[in-house]
């Protein structure tokens, strides 16, 4: 399926084009996460979350970049904000015992 018929699968909703996103990206996104997160579990509900981004924001798709060129971006943004919740977190507890 080439890029524009699976975005547009996408777009209506069709399961077989979400199918498809996930195995074409389900590693370069998992890798991608794994690679900012360190940590295979912390990876892998990046990678969940990324996808259930990327279907809730179809629609808000442009075209003016690649859909890989989007998700990547999607899958960075995840990260940083996971470790910006978890800094916070860290933050948090160090804190409370000072």
């Amino acid at each position: 399926m080439k890029e524009q018929e699976l975005i547009i699968g996408l777009q209506n909703g069709e399961e077989p084009a979400f199918t498809e996103l996930v195995t074409l990206f389900q590693d370069r996104v998992y890798n991608t996460a794994l690679g900012f997160l360190q940590n295979s579990a912390d990876a892998e509900d990046a990678a969940q979350e990324v996808f259930i981004q990327v279907y809730r924001s179809i629609h808000a798709f442009k075209s003016n970049s690649t859909l890989s060129t989007w998700i990547y971006r999607i899958t960075v943004t995840k990260c940083l904000d996971h470790l910006r919740s978890k800094r916070g977190k860290s933050d948090l507890g160090f804190n409370s015992f000072v």
